[in-house]
């Protein structure tokens, strides 16, 4: 497990700020779109989703993503969801951030399933630093997750790690973990190559989910842009 998470570790700025203690500026929109092809279990789908970050002020942001997946050979497990977030930032230091959120979410696509995917609330923390380390920028980011939907209980933790490769290009990386009641327990990775320009972003990389009952891989390519 820890050789998979420092091979996987690789580079980021703003990028992940959407999911990390960083907050957009006041009333900057950073939007990301993305579409992923799938395997789950030998099944075939394609996952599209859309994300949104607004600074409301320098210490007060909210986020909101919609995501969709379909499965081409059993459409029975085709779903929805959708997430809605609101964070404040508590310290900002020597590149060091910190924040706490509190939101909501609802549906399969997003949540899973056995209770999951039913309206609940979700509470989170996070730290992060960004700066320069050996003449290259870098980025570093923790955050701990708990969602509640009634019988249904859910915790995570996610890393993220990133360094500039060159004057356009970053490395960006990502884990999961998730454990939960029923037996819930599964590791995400995921990296990402992304070519940046101004406020424009593009980017392509590989994710793979191990859980308890299935596996599942994909590759996809996403769009961002900061307004």
């Amino acid at each position: 497990m820890l050789i998979k998470l420092i091979l996987l570790a690789c580079a980021l700025p703003w990028p992940l700020a959407s999911a990390a203690p960083w907050i957009q500026e006041e009333d900057y929109l950073y939007v990301r779109g993305a579409y992923a092809i799938e395997q789950v279990e030998g099944l075939d789908a394609w996952r599209a989703d859309l994300f949104l970050d607004y600074g409301i002020d320098q210490n007060w942001g909210v986020t909101f993503k919609f995501e969709r997946i379909e499965y081409e050979q059993a459409r029975d497990f085709n779903s929805s969801g959708w997430r809605a977030t609101l964070r404040r930032k508590l310290i900002s230091r020597n590149g060091f951030v910190s924040a706490i959120g509190l939101g909501a979410s609802e549906g399969r696509a997003i949540n899973g399933e056995g209770g999951c995917d039913q309206f609940g609330v979700e509470v989170r923390g996070s730290l992060g630093w960004s700066g320069v380390w050996r003449d290259r920028n870098q980025f570093f980011t923790t955050e701990l997750a708990g969602r509640y939907h009634e019988g249904c209980e859910r915790q995570r933790l996610e890393f993220g790690l990133g360094q500039q490769i060159s004057d356009r290009f970053w490395m960006i990386s990502q884990t999961w973990l998730e454990r939960g009641n029923g037996g819930a327990e599964s590791v995400k990775y995921q990296s990402e190559l992304m070519w940046r320009r101004n406020a424009f972003d593009a980017s392509v990389g590989y994710r793979q989910e191990q859980g308890r009952v299935f596996d599942e891989n994909s590759v996809f390519v996403a769009i961002a842009h900061r307004y």
